[in-house]
């Protein structure tokens, strides 16, 4: 009976973690992009290399779970631009972490240009003011 268990015990993990990635976890990782951004853009202005990298690599990250999300609903355009803005986030906080601020903050500019292609094709306004995904 132990040795049943333990493999659907297992699998009902990666379940989890394969398929545990919701409409609201997307709207959650948005939510979150906006004001790191900000701050990024902040850090670098004040040429702030560890708030700076510290966002960046956020940034980075946040994206992978947005390719991710996009991946597993097989939507190659918006899979491509989470990517894209995954790796341009990843040049700031290489370019930050090399004190290459004004490099880092075009590429910055690059990365969060991506967002509005996504927009424009992945969501649209609900009735009641709020976006939701298409």
């Amino acid at each position: 009976m132990k040795r049943t268990l333990l493999p659907i015990a297992c699998l009902a993990i990666l379940a989890v973690g394969v398929f545990g990635q919701s409409d609201a976890d997307y709207s959650s990782w948005m939510k979150t992009v906006g004001a790191t951004s900000g701050s990024l853009r902040k850090s670098l202005d004040a040429k702030n290399k560890d708030a700076a990298v510290t966002d960046a690599r956020r940034l980075q990250e946040t994206f992978k779970q947005v390719h991710d999300y996009w991946q597993k609903k097989n939507v190659e355009d918006a899979m491509k631009l989470a990517m894209d803005a995954e790796n341009g986030f990843k040049d700031v906080a290489d370019q930050a972490a090399a004190d290459k601020f004004e490099d880092a903050a075009a590429s910055l500019r690059k990365a969060s240009a991506t967002c509005a292609g996504c927009h424009t094709a992945h969501r649209e306004r609900a009735g009641d003011g709020s976006w939701k995904i298409k």
